[in-house]
């Protein structure tokens, strides 16, 4: 199912949430690829560590579903 030409809610999430940052980061010649954003959605995960088994699973479920190379991919398309 695509949402807002992407390939699904949670992969529009990432970009919505942290395309600032992303654009940030390739201004300073930062390569953005996608072990780069899923570092980024790491770092925003790990204050919810220590949630409950039940958030925790649910955030495990929505974080498998991001697509990390049409992100990537959107930021060299930008280029």
């Amino acid at each position: 199912m695509s949402y807002n030409g992407w390939t699904n809610k949670e992969t529009w999430l990432v970009n919505l949430w942290l395309g600032d940052v992303l654009d940030a980061d390739k201004e300073e010649g930062a390569l953005i690829t996608a072990d780069h954003i899923e570092s980024l959605v790491d770092q925003m995960m790990y204050r919810f560590e220590d949630e409950s088994g039940f958030v925790r699973d649910m955030m495990n479920c929505a974080l498998c579903e991001i697509d990390y190379a049409e992100l990537a991919s959107h930021y060299e398309e930008e280029e």
